[in-house]
C-alpha cells in the first residue's frame, strides 16, 4: 500500500502550487489516485512546476527513499548507473520520467508487479523487430492541441447580427479571416466566399452565389472547420506513426479512419490548374486540327464567296468546327471539371474571354463553397474521433515505459531472479562486460557463486586484476536490480531478503579527515537493519594494515549474527583468520594460472570455494615487463628475478 503524506512537508512546495496541483487533478483524491497509478503527465506540465520537484513529489508520495536502502555512495552510484543504461533504452519523456522514479523498494507487491509487466511486454512483443518500434517512436509525441489556422484574407465572415460579430471577434475568430458586420456594407464580391453567420435571418445576404450560411447557434468548427482540420493537419505525420506502431503492436485503433478521411478531402493540396490556360491550350490545338481538315474540304463557287463576305459558314466547314469543339470541350472538362462554351465560331476560332472569365468566377465560387462544405463534412466526422486519437496516442506514449524495460532485459540477456533464503548466481556477468560482449562480439566468462546463513560472512582472495572488484559489482547490480523489479543478468538468480546495501569501494591517499568521514559512515553498519549486503573492497588501502585488521575484525564480531551478508576482498586473509577462530568465517579465491599469448591473465572468475588464493602480483609485473622497453625494461627484470628467489 502507498503512503501518501501531505505533500506540503517536501521544501520548495507551499500551498500556491497545491491548489495548482488540485486544479490540474480536479481535486486532492483524485490527485492521490493518480499518483498512486503513476498518471504524471497533469503535474509534470503545470507551469512553473520543474520536472525534478514534479519527481521528487510523486517519489514522497509513494514513500520512495533511495537513502532507505542504498545506504553509501558507491551503492547509489551503481544505481544510478543502472537507471542510465534504462535510459539508453527510453524513446520518450513519459518514459525517461518514469524510469527516473524506478528505485530500490521493499514493497515485494511492487517488486512482482514490475516483474510481470516486464514478462508481459516480453511475450507481447516476442518476434517483433525492436528497432523498427523505436524507428517509429522517434516521431511520436503528444499531439498538438495548441493548433490554429493562419490567417485567410480569400473569405471572410459576416454577421447577421452585431452582438454575433462581437461575440465572434472576442472569440478569436478575426485571427483567422476578416469578419463583419452585415451593417459593414461590405462588399461579397471582394472575397471567393462569404460565410454568412444569421441569428434569425431578418437581414438578408443579397444574390450572390458565393454565400454559405451557417447559425450563430452552431459550435465553433461549423464555422470554422479548419479549427479542427488544422489540429489533424499538423499532427498528421505522429499520427500516421501512431497508426503504424498500434498495427504493429496488435492494438486497436482509429486512426487509419482519420487518415483516409484526411486523403480524401486533399486539405494540403490546392488545385493550381488555370482554367483560361487551359482553355487557350486547347483552343490552339483545335485550330491546327480543323486547318489541317479544312484543306482537304473541296468548296463550291457560292461558299467561297460566302466565306469571303464573312457570312456563315458552310455546313461542310461547320461540322467540322461541331465535331471538333465537342472533343475541345470534353478535354477541357476532363482537366478542369468545368464546362465551357466560350468560343466564336470563325477561323480560325476564338476564344469569347468576358464569357470565359464569368465562368471562371463563377466556377471559383462554387468551388470554394464546395471545399468548404467538403471540410464541414469530414470536419463533424474527425471530431468523433478527436478524444480517441488523442487517448490512442498517449497510451502509446506511455506504452514505452514496459517497451523501454522489455528492451532493456532484451539486450542484456536478463532473467527475473526469485526469493530465497540465500544468493545463488549462475552464470552471472557484470553488465559492462555484457555490454561488451554484445557490442564487440568477444564472450566474456561468467560466474556462478552462493552465500547461505552459514556462509554469510567471505573473505574473497586472489589475483591483483582478476575480477574480486567486478564479483561485487555484480552482487550489487544483482540485488539492486532485484528490488526495482528488474531482471538480472544472469541465468539463474536467487536473491535473499535484503534491508540495506553497503558498498566501500577502496580509495587511495586518503588525508586524516577522509579516513574519519569513511569510519563515520563505515562504523554505522553493525548498528543498522538486520538482512544487510555489506561490500567491502580492499579496506586496507585506505589505512595502515594493522588499524585495518582490527576495524575488519571489530566490524565482523558485530555483523556475524544480525542476518546479513558480507563480502570483503582482502590481501589480509590469513591474520584476520588467526584472530577470528570462533567466527564462522568462508574464505574464497579468484586465482590466476598464468598469462595466455597476449599477456593477459588466465583466470577462473567464479570463485573457489574453501580456497585461499595468492594475489599473484608477480604476474602483472611480467605483463608490464614482456610490454615494456628498455632501459627500463631491465628494472622490472630485477624485480621479477626477485620473485624466483
Amino acid at each position: 500500500m502507498f503512503l501518501i503524506y501531505d505533500i506540503k512537508e517536501i521544501k520548495g512546495v507551499g500551498q500556491k502550487l497545491i491548489d495548482k496541483i488540485i486544479e490540474s487533478y480536479g481535486s486532492y483524491d483524485e490527485f492521490d489516485d493518480a499518483i498512486r497509478n503513476y498518471d504524471i503527465d497533469p503535474l509534470l506540465n503545470i507551469a512553473g512546476l520543474s520536472n525534478q520537484k514534479a519527481l521528487e513529489i510523486v517519489r514522497y508520495m509513494h514513500g520512495d527513499n533511495i537513502d532507505d536502502f542504498l545506504k553509501t555512495s558507491q551503492s547509489k552510484n551503481i544505481y544510478l548507473d543502472i537507471i542510465d543504461r534504462l535510459l539508453s533504452f527510453t524513446n520518450t519523456d513519459y518514459a525517461r520520467n518514469r524510469i527516473l522514479l524506478l528505485s530500490p523498494t521493499k514493497d515485494y507487491n511492487r517488486i512482482e508487479s514490475t516483474q510481470e509487466l516486464i514478462k508481459r511486454t516480453l511475450i507481447d512483443t516476442d518476434n517483433l523487430d525492436y528497432e523498427y518500434i523505436r524507428e517509429l517512436y522517434s516521431n511520436i509525441h503528444e499531439l498538438n492541441e495548441n493548433v490554429r489556422p493562419k490567417f485567410n484574407d480569400e473569405y471572410a465572415i459576416v454577421c447577421e447580427d452585431y452582438e454575433d460579430y462581437m461575440d465572434l471577434v472576442e472569440r478569436g475568430f478575426n485571427r483567422y479571416c476578416n469578419v463583419y458586420a452585415i451593417e459593414s456594407q461590405v462588399d461579397f464580391n471582394e472575397f471567393e466566399f462569404i460565410i454568412y453567420v444569421y441569428d434569425s435571418f431578418n437581414a438578408e445576404p443579397g444574390e450572390t452565389g458565393n454565400v454559405i450560411s451557417v447559425s450563430s447557434k452552431s459550435p465553433d468548427y461549423e464555422i470554422q472547420p479548419n479549427i479542427i482540420l488544422e489540429f489533424f493537419k499538423q499532427n498528421k505525420d505522429v499520427l500516421e506513426n501512431v497508426y503504424n506502431l498500434r498495427k504493429y503492436l496488435h492494438m486497436d485503433t482509429c486512426i487509419e479512419e482519420v487518415l483516409k478521411l484526411l486523403d480524401n478531402i486533399n486539405v494540403n493540396t490546392e488545385n493550381n490548374v488555370q482554367l483560361i490556360d487551359v482553355v487557350e491550350e486547347v483552343t490552339k490545338k483545335t485550330n491546327e486540327v480543323i486547318k489541317d481538315e479544312i484543306k482537304n474540304v473541296d468548296l463550291t463557287g457560292d461558299e467561297v464567296l460566302e466565306l469571303l463576305n464573312n457570312e456563315n459558314l458552310p455546313p461542310k466547314i461547320m461540322t467540322i468546327f461541331d465535331k471538333h469543339l465537342e472533343v475541345a470541350k470534353d478535354e477541357i472538362y476532363e482537366r478542369t471539371s468545368q464546362y465551357v462554351d466560350a468560343f466564336i465560331i470563325k477561323y480560325p476560332l476564338e476564344i469569347d474571354y468576358d464569357e470565359l472569365m464569368r465562368i471562371e468566377e463563377s466556377a471559383n465560387a462554387n468551388s470554394h463553397l464546395k471545399k468548404f462544405e467538403a471540410e464541414l463534412d469530414t470536419c463533424l466526422k474527425l471530431e468523433r474521433y478527436k478524444q480517441r486519437i488523442i487517448d490512442e496516442t498517449l497510451e502509446l506514449i506511455h506504452y514505452d515505459y514496459p517497451f523501454t524495460l522489455a528492451s532493456f532485459s532484451k539486450y542484456y540477456d536478463l532473467s527475473i531472479p526469485s526469493f530465497g533464503e540465500e544468493y545463488i548466481l549462475e552464470g552471472s556477468l557484470h553488465l559492462t562486460l555484457k555490454k561488451q560482449q554484445k557490442d564487440d562480439g568477444i564472450l566474456m566468462q561468467d560466474i556462478d557463486y552462493n552465500l547461505d546463513s552459514n556462509n554469510n560472512i567471505i573473505l574473497l582472495t586472489g589475483a591483483n586484476s582478476g575480477g574480486k572488484t567486478t564479483l561485487l559489482e555484480t552482487l550489487a547490480q544483482h540485488t539492486i536490480m532485484t528490488y526495482m523489479g528488474l531482471g538480472v543478468c544472469a541465468k539463474n538468480a536467487i536473491i535473499p531478503k535484503i534491508n540495506e546495501v553497503y558498498y566501500f569501494t577502496k580509495k587511495h591517499s586518503l588525508n586524516a579527515g577522509a579516513f574519519e568521514t569513511f569510519l563515520t559512515s563505515f562504523i554505522p553498519v553493525v548498528i543498522g537493519e538486520k538482512n544487510k549486503l555489506v561490500l567491502i573492497d580492499e579496506l586496507e588501502s585506505i589505512t595502515e594494515l594493522e588499524a585495518a585488521i582490527k576495524i575488519i575484525i571489530g566490524f565482523i564480531e558485530h555483523i556475524q549474527d544480525d542476518d546479513s551478508y558480507a563480502i570483503i576482498v582482502t590481501h589480509m586473509a590469513p591474520e584476520i583468520l588467526k584472530h577470528t577462530q570462533n567466527i564462522k568465517i568462508r574464505t574464497d579465491g579468484i586465482e590466476a594460472k598464468g598469462l595466455d599469448e597476449n599477456y593477459n591473465l588466465i583466470v577462473d572468475r567464479s570463485p573457489k570455494i574453501n580456497y585461499l588464493a595468492k594475489s599473484t602480483p608477480e604476474l602483472i609485473l611480467k605483463r608490464i615487463y614482456e610490454q615494456s622497453d628498455e632501459p627500463i625494461k631491465s628494472v622490472y627484470k630485477d624485480i621479477l628475478d626477485k620473485f624466483s628467489e
